[in-house]
């Protein structure tokens, strides 16, 4: 049988920085349709589309780590799992084969992976035990959510324990009082819940894939008009409901519900 070429769609902490809090791009990891696409043969292996990903990338391959993006039943798109090396030496069928028992590997519009790019701080051996947080931070003042960075946290650790990262990653002191949401869905509703730092992920159900949004403490921000990242979303989820165009700008007085439309 003639080989297939499957779209493969690689997308990389650089685009989660580029798109989330632009164009009108504020909930989930990043928009597939704006990232590079790979076509390769179903009977060729992963371990080519790392040889392709290197060029492309200029990322050696032994500083590669392929994950594998599903969909979720409440419509977000988010990291499952990293392929092993067994995982990484079969071809684009067999491994449909293997993943279709419990992830749906081959989707029509094509296969969606996460880029992670392994430094020296990189656990190298991961268990059912880690998971990879991605992380977003708000701006009240400046009405803004923006990428951050990305941590792997065990089960049995509490948030408050990454705590010092956080202040590290967004340039806070280091006894800044914060506040920590998680964003679990966008619709029919916008969802992002208050996280207790103080039990751990596996009781906040908080691991593989999943977005932790953090910011400073609200108290001392009564004053903005969306003191918190919960609040905020409520409201670009509100104003994408009723405005019928392909996007928004949110303007900076989210107030006046000022938006710049595009044809």
């Amino acid at each position: 049988m003639q080989p297939r070429n499957i779209s493969i769609k690689v997308a990389r902490e650089e685009d989660m920085s580029s798109q989330i809090g632009n164009d009108g791009f504020y909930f989930d990891l990043v928009d597939f349709d704006r990232v590079k696409a790979f076509q390769i043969a179903d009977n060729m292996t992963m371990s080519r589309l790392k040889m392709e990903i290197a060029v492309e990338f200029s990322i050696p391959v032994q500083c590669q780590r392929l994950w594998l993006f599903c969909k979720r039943q409440n419509g977000t798109w988010r990291p499952v799992k990293p392929f092993s090396t067994e995982e990484n030496n079969l071809s684009m069928t067999s491994l449909g084969r293997l993943l279709s028992r419990t992830f749906l590997f081959l989707n029509p519009d094509g296969v969606k992976l996460f880029l992670e790019v392994l430094n020296d701080s990189s656990p190298k051996n991961l268990s059912n035990n880690d998971g990879l947080v991605f992380l977003k931070l708000y701006d009240p003042e400046q009405t803004q959510i923006r990428y951050i960075g990305m941590v792997f946290v065990k089960a049995s650790s509490r948030p408050s324990d990454i705590l010092p990262k956080l202040r590290s990653l967004a340039g806070f002191c280091a006894d800044e009082e914060m506040e920590l949401y998680e964003e679990i869905k966008f619709e029919p509703s916008a969802m992002c819940d208050a996280i207790d730092a103080n039990i751990t992920f596996s009781e906040s159900q908080i691991g593989q894939g999943d977005i932790i949004c953090y910011q400073k403490s609200s108290k001392s921000l009564s004053h903005h008009a969306y003191p918190s990242v919960q609040i905020f979303f409520n409201r670009i989820h509100d104003l994408k409901a009723v405005v019928p165009v392909l996007y928004f700008s949110i303007s900076e007085d989210l107030n006046s519900s000022s938006l710049l439309l595009v044809a």
